[in-house]
């Protein structure tokens, strides 16, 4: 207390690089787009983004550039009814989906138990968890794009995590099945517009394994 005025606490915001927000924002728009159809709103979006400028030197730069730019393109078109129709059709389907979201329908966790188990574990060693209300399985494609999103960025309590925490979430839970996913959605004859989402999301992968290699 100081002449009758309390002292706020200083609160230090870490600085975000350039490259992290853009990997913690293509993490964020993955999570929205698996996690349900895109709406007008954000095939809007998407339409109106700016093309990627291909790393120099880098594996796989160029290819994500011309997903992207494809992604992009589909989207300028895309109605959204047709988007809706498409997801369920994939991903919800009656009865059975044409394809799972789920990591736990590809692979088993690192020690051979299910991978959602191994998913909860990490989560509560992060401290973090599944939203109150939420329906989605701690192993689904959207959540743990979600969860690196917010090792990338932090939270509103917790400072970002470092890049091996990064990369030790990725490697065990997401690498091993999220290329088996991209290319069932591919094969699937009901599937048009998660197409290009599913290859823009193969790259964008490959792009992070990549960097996950040279970090180490």
């Amino acid at each position: 207390m100081t002449d009758g005025m309390e002292t706020a606490p200083v609160l230090f915001t870490p600085r975000i690089e350039p490259e992290d927000q853009a990997r913690a924002d293509f993490y964020a728009l993955l999570a929205r787009l698996y996690r349900q159809a895109p709406d007008a709103a954000l095939l809007a979006a998407i339409a109106a983004a700016d093309e990627l400028q291909a790393t120099s030197g880098a594996e796989h730069g160029e290819a994500l550039a011309v997903a992207w730019r494809d992604l992009v393109a589909a989207s300028s078109v895309m109605e959204p009814d047709a988007a809706s129709e498409e997801y369920q059709a994939l991903f919800v389907g009656v009865g059975q989906s044409e394809v799972s979201l789920h990591g736990s329908a590809y692979v088993k966790g690192t020690g051979g138990g299910p991978l959602l188990v191994q998913v909860r574990e990490v989560l509560g060693t992060l401290e973090l968890a599944r939203a109150p209300g939420s329906t989605v399985y701690e192993d689904h494609l959207a959540v743990l794009f979600e969860t690196m999103r917010l090792l990338i960025l932090g939270t509103g309590r917790e400072q970002p995590h470092s890049i091996d925490v990064q990369r030790d979430f990725y490697s065990a839970n997401i690498a091993p099945w999220v290329t088996k996913c991209c290319n069932a959605i591919s094969t699937k004859r009901v599937a048009n517009y998660y197409v290009r989402v599913a290859q823009f999301t193969s790259f964008f992968m490959a792009v992070e394994r990549d960097s996950f290699a040279i970090e180490g």
